[in-house]
């Protein structure tokens, strides 16, 4: 079987290139429907900022090549079977997948494939709100919509109810979220929990001076191999902030007692049941464009969009 996938030749180029799949007997053939993308990391890798000491760390499941390139990099992916069930995988964007039977969650049937993919995506919110230690009761802030901060603005206003205000510096995706009733918050405020998932330092050192005394900071962004600049002789030390990170692939120590891998996951499609996330996905681009749209993120062209998927 013939399969195309997207590839970053280098810092400065990505192409689609045919290769050769085999398909083991204890293996899924799979056609690829649709694939998220994740725009900060995939940024970062498409750029040649993943630092070499993650070289490892960081390798996606079914990847070729590293991260010095050439690489065939993506994230989440959704397909179906040739017995036409769906499913979700961690994978490189690509048209045909062979994958292990264990690497395959089958979701249910009531869900969109589009919304699918963000199945990921929502498991990085699950750890937030797990290590956050979120209730109903607290005043939150969401800085930078992209497509985990606005999963978990949705998440945290709609399953946790919590009151929720965002902050996006782009006027375009500010006006949407006025639209879906969101509250962008106005400088006034302090936040007893604020979630950075800006990828900036600016985005970072809002959520440090407007934290409530002894309030946490929850940092979901990943900056690769660049460094920020914070000024922490201000509000940080006398208000005793908590500074914490948000890591997706591994389970909260606290939680691993009642949930692996798996249940995480059921967990992700429980919400995505119950919460409306497709008014979200505002662009979607053909796989054919996809090095054109590289392109595009290496010329730091302004981003418009919540959430981007690729089609097949």
């Amino acid at each position: 079987m013939e399969a195309r996938a997207l590839w970053h030749i280098g810092d400065t180029r990505s192409e689609i290139l045919s290769e050769n799949l085999s398909l083991p007997t204890d293996y899924l053939a799979v056609k690829s429907a649709y694939s998220s993308i994740s725009l900060g990391t995939e940024k970062l890798v498409a750029t040649g900022k993943v630092p070499s000491a993650l070289h490892t760390i960081m390798q996606v499941p079914y990847q070729s090549g590293n991260f010095a390139f050439p690489t065939k990099y993506g994230y989440s992916i959704v397909g179906q079977t040739e017995d036409s069930r769906w499913l979700h995988t961690l994978h490189p964007h690509q048209d045909y997948l062979a994958i292990a039977h264990a690497d395959a969650y089958f979701f249910s049937a009531t869900i969109d494939p589009k919304v699918a993919t963000q199945l990921s995506n929502l498991e990085t919110v699950i750890n937030a709100i797990w290590v956050s230690k979120v209730t109903e009761k607290h005043t939150v802030l969401v800085c930078g919509l992209g497509s985990v901060g606005i999963l978990l603005a949705q998440t945290l206003k709609e399953y946790i109810g919590a009151k929720v205000w965002v902050l996006e510096t782009n006027s375009a995706k500010k006006t949407a979220l006025q639209d879906w009733g969101f509250n962008c918050c106005n400088g006034q405020k302090e936040y007893d929990i604020c979630f950075n998932v800006s990828a900036s330092a600016d985005g970072l050192q809002y959520c440090i001076e407007h934290t409530v005394t002894e309030g946490k900071i929850m940092e979901l962004s990943w900056y690769g191999n660049q460094s920020i600049m914070l000024k922490l002789g201000t509000h940080f030390h006398y208000k005793r902030l908590q500074l914490i990170s948000v890591q997706v692939s591994e389970i909260p120590i606290e939680y691993r007692d009642r949930h692996n891998y798996l249940s995480r996951k059921q967990l992700a499609e429980k919400i995505m049941q119950q919460i409306s996330f497709a008014s979200f996905i505002t662009r979607i681009i053909p796989f054919d464009s996809l090095p054109d749209f590289f392109e595009e993120v290496r010329s730091d062209k302004t981003n418009n969009d919540f959430i981007t998927l690729v089609k097949y």
